[in-house]
């Protein structure tokens, strides 16, 4: 089965030719013209007063049709003769396309300048319309469902906007900075709504079965209407649908909005790169004046064609049949699709955009500049990019020449152009010029027209600093306005011409040059520019006062000759005392600085005596054994004792009296056998406790967790160094070479303490544990295996004495 309605897909397709549209492109780079704002409140006039004329100074109307020109659609043939090509037509057509037609005019605007403010307010009437159709609308319409057997058609994004307000707003825009080069600016918008329909959800499908060729649909559909569009909608309203709107209902009616610009224009070279960049129409209006709602919410229906039988004629296909066909299509749809109708509320956005542009400044009445624009509007996005050169000739005329790529179209030229006489001012802007010359190539068209008032225009200013010749002391070098108009590039407040280091921030006492260490040294002579220094040495500190500059003195915290590169030597023997083993005595550079006082041949530095005059194998002392042990006297701690010589000539003690001296005794305070090394052995029981406590000990992975099948034999270690109070444990955490070494370490210590924390908690003191961790520093066999890493990720634990 085809659906096919020609005659309509002709008469929409030839209201989409006659749409043209404005975007303000060419006119966003003329700040000469007020209006300009509305692109980016940043672009301030160069007057101090402007006033537009009411409803003359701003007329523009637009539209768009971005799907297809109307030399797409009408084919002009050798003999002059013009056929309709359709089919040409549908392959220009992208996924989503706009139709849209817009009028917009100034009831009153004006603007002024306060100090580094600009203040401005419009109040704007606006009409718009707007028509979102997807390629499959045109396609279904025209081919009808034969072409899309097994596919669907899908006309998401299908609908209408339009309507009428008025926009109340005013301007507030600054320069940042003295010298004007940064500029932000915002506008806040009242929005009072007239009339409106818009299409807030909007997805509705087609699908045609290729064996049977039932028709399946589907629809998910919104639409609002409020105002005189509401009530002419509403075929239950009471009103007249003819009647009049109240002309108060123009400027203050019941549908109210807010909105909001912001913008800023910042010269980020000096007088060679600026950029831009704003976004517009941020907002909404809340349409609450007679509103009328129309939706489906996922209806579907599926049609599978009608019984032979229930055709007139009987079961013969006469000319009824497809009457009859076309009767219970019609019927069956409109039976499922018939749309509910509520009367509520509703908002309604405002459609944001946003420009970023980059000119290049090729001197003061001259440039040229690169702009990307674009808007998102039912889920698509709608991008421009335009290429102008901009010219002031004198104060009398400016113009732009543009050229825009826009509506997927690249045939978009355009034209500014604005004339001061006196304090009126005269303005024309058009996006695309081709427009009015060859409407059937073009797909869009602007027209943007009005007249000013304009007072208190710039005066002459050579250097273009904002100081007027006539005030600039320097009037060929952009300055600043507090040093009348003389520059002062370091910003040290001291003008160049007198500034000896202009490029460098410096101090008035130094002629404007700086001292960054502020030693009263400048850096240009200081040969030390970070550190504070005296002006003797060139602004080079000496911390210890010796007359030797930190940077070559080899001890700058002690005072020292120079013989000595600045280090200090008390004895004068030419050694450092550093180095000098007898500093306080002068000695022989070949024994590091120390004499042989007793002149016995040792040196002090290797003499025990060095007073008494004694030989060199008794360390420069005199010979004597009182006690006999081979000690001598002058090495012996205990001379009337003897003892070995390991212990300084004393005997050794055995403190625990176990009968293992202390020198041999591993733990000196505790009794033990002998073959322990002085300390206790454990039992076998004991010592089974802890072999099992360690063996079964186990973490989470990567974790400091022990896991529950450990906790019964640490509950027996708990339990028996309990009953052992004079024992403490050592607590050892070690780990494999896996991973970051840092974090192994860490690891180690944190799973050594979760053991000493958890015996803590069963009732074995705090102080009774020696905890340590060396994360993979200890392996107890090398790393080379699986089994071996797992050997080494181990807490040790070992009972000590004292």
């Amino acid at each position: 089965m085809q659906l096919k309605n020609k005659f309509l897909v002709l008469v929409l397709l030839c209201l989409g030719s006659m749409g043209f549209a404005q975007t303000d492109l060419t006119l966003y780079n003329m700040n000469w013209i007020p209006q300009s704002m509305y692109q980016n409140p940043a672009n301030t006039p160069p007057t101090r007063i402007n006033i537009g004329l009411p409803v003359i100074s701003s007329i523009y109307a637009q539209g768009i049709n971005s799907g297809f020109a109307l030399k797409d659609l009408l084919v002009l043939g050798t003999d002059d003769s013009l056929t309709l090509d359709v089919d040409n037509m549908l392959s220009k057509l992208g996924e989503r396309n706009l139709l849209a037609v817009n009028f917009n005019t100034d009831l009153l605007s004006f603007g002024f300048k306060t100090g580094k403010a600009y203040i401005s307010f419009n109040a704007t009437s606006k009409a718009y319309g707007r028509f979102t159709y997807p390629e499959d609308f045109f396609q279904l319409a025209w081919k009808g469902n034969g072409g899309f057997l097994g596919e669907t058609a899908s006309f998401k994004g299908l609908g209408v906007d339009a309507g009428l307000y008025t926009e109340y707003g005013i301007g507030y825009t600054r320069d940042i900075f003295d010298d004007g080069r940064l500029k932000i600016g915002g506008k806040l918008k009242y929005l009072n709504g007239v009339a409106n329909i818009h299409t807030s959800r909007s997805d509705i499908s087609l699908f045609t079965d290729a064996d049977f060729f039932w028709l399946t649909a589907n629809s998910d559909f919104q639409m609002n209407a409020a105002g005189p569009i509401g009530n002419a909608l509403d075929a239950d309203s009471t009103n007249d649908p003819g009647a009049d709107v109240a002309p108060t209902s123009y400027f203050f009616g019941k549908n109210h909005g807010f909105g909001g610009d912001l913008g800023f224009s910042w010269e980020v070279v000096p007088e060679k790169v600026k950029i831009s960049g704003s976004i517009i129409d941020l907002g909404f209006i809340r349409w609450k004046d007679t509103p009328v709602n129309f939706y489906t919410d996922q209806a579907s229906f599926t049609f599978q064609g009608i019984d032979i039988t229930d055709f007139p004629g009987g079961d013969s296909l006469n000319g009824n049949y497809f009457d009859s066909l076309a009767t219970a299509i019609v019927d069956s749809l409109a039976g499922t699709f018939a749309p509910d109708t509520s009367r509520n509320a509703y908002n309604a956005p405002t459609i944001p955009r946003f420009y970023l542009g980059g000119n290049y400044i090729i001197n003061d009445k001259m440039n040229a500049g690169l702009l990307f624009s674009g808007e998102v509007y039912k889920g698509t996005f709608r991008p421009s990019a335009t290429v102008s050169y901009n010219i002031a000739l004198g104060k009398v005329l400016q113009l732009s020449a543009s050229w825009s790529y826009v509506n997927r179209s690249i045939l978009n030229p355009g034209l500014g152009i604005s004339i001061n006489a006196g304090p009126v001012q005269l303005y024309a802007v058009t996006d695309n010029l081709l427009a009015p010359f060859a409407p059937q190539s073009v797909r869009q068209g602007h027209v943007h027209a009005g007249i000013n008032l304009t007072f208190g225009r710039e005066k002459k200013d050579r250097d273009g600093d904002g100081i007027v010749d006539k005030e600039d002391e320097c009037p060929d070098d952009p300055g600043l306005v507090e040093f009348q108009g003389c520059p002062d590039r370091d910003g040290d407040k001291i003008i160049d011409s007198k500034d000896a280091c202009p490029d460098v921030p410096g101090l008035a006492a130094f002629s404007g040059c700086p001292d960054t260490d502020g030693d009263g040294v400048v850096d240009s002579t200081d040969a030390c520019v970070d550190i504070p220094g005296l002006a003797e040495f060139q602004g080079c500190p000496d911390r210890d006062g010796d007359k030797i500059i930190d940077s070559k003195d080899a001890c700058p915290d002690e005072p020292g000759p120079a013989s000595t590169q600045g280090c200090p030597d008390k004895d004068g023997d030419g050694i450092v005392d550093t180095q000098d083993l007898c500093p306080e005595k002068p000695g022989d550079a070949a024994h590091k600085g120390c004499p042989d006082t007793d002149g016995d041949g040792t040196y002090d530095n290797e003499d025990k005596c060095v007073d008494d005059f004694g030989p060199a194998d008794n360390f420069g002392c005199p010979y004597g054994d009182l006690d006999k042990d081979g000690v001598f006297d002058r090495e012996d701690r205990c001379v009337d004792t003897p003892g070995p010589k390991e212990n300084q000539g004393c005997p050794y003690g055995d403190l625990d009296a176990d009968g293992v001296t202390d020198n041999v005794d591993d733990c000196p305070n505790t009794p033990g056998p002998a073959d322990n090394k002085g300390c206790p052995k454990l039992t076998v029981e004991e010592q089974k406790v802890l072999d099992l406590a360690f063996s079964n000990l186990e973490f989470e992975s990567a974790k400091a967790i022990i896991r529950s099948t450990s906790l019964d034999e640490l509950d027996s270690l708990a339990l028996l160094l309990i009953s052992r109070p004079e024992w403490k444990l050592n607590i050892a955490g070690h780990t494999d070479n896996v991973g970051n070494p840092a974090s192994n370490m860490t690891l180690s210590k944190n799973r050594a303490n979760a053991v000493k924390d958890y015996l803590n908690s069963r009732g074995v003191a705090a102080e009774r544990f020696v905890v340590e961790w060396f994360g993979q520093t200890k392996p107890l066999v090398p790393n080379t295996s699986t089994a071996n890493k797992q050997k080494n990720r181990r807490v040790e634990m070992k009972v000590i004495f004292e």
